[in-house]
């Protein structure tokens, strides 16, 4: 069952795979993080702006989630895009809209919220289907 239009990851998340999870192993895909351990805290506003692309996807989500990309604007506003396993190659999804952050809940403009945690230029989204990290990106 699709979670609206939250996040194209939390979609994924929330939804099950296309393809069995031992067909797309995700240990081939995931971008390892640095290696000190991040200490995750509940994110605010400032944690969220910015822009990021994933650097983890866990769980079920994994088998046809490829990769995320986020921009989030201080003024409320995002845009977003994942490369997804389509029926025969990958495909880019795309959406936008507003988001708000409220006693570590993400909403970004239908209502449902995510759990979203923040650690030194990382968020961490999680739901029933898995967990996304993302990593600030510096544009330059």
């Amino acid at each position: 069952m699709s979670r609206g239009t939250l996040l194209l990851a939390l979609a994924a998340l929330g939804a099950p795979a296309c393809i069995a999870p031992s067909v797309v192993q995700s240990s081939g895909r995931a971008v390892a993080l640095d290696s000190a351990p991040l200490e995750w805290r509940p994110a605010t506003p400032d944690d969220v702006a910015g822009l990021f692309e994933s650097a983890s996807i866990e769980g079920e989500a994994a088998a046809a989630l490829w990769r995320v990309w986020y921009a989030f604007a201080a003024d409320g506003t995002y845009s977003g895009a994942a490369l997804v396993l389509g029926e025969t190659h990958p495909v880019f999804q795309t959406l936008s809209g507003s988001w708000t952050l409220s006693d570590g809940q993400l909403d970004l403009g239908d209502g449902q919220t995510a759990p979203v945690a923040a650690a030194e230029d990382h968020l961490r989204l999680e739901g029933d289907g898995g967990v996304v990290i993302l990593r600030r990106c510096r544009v330059q």
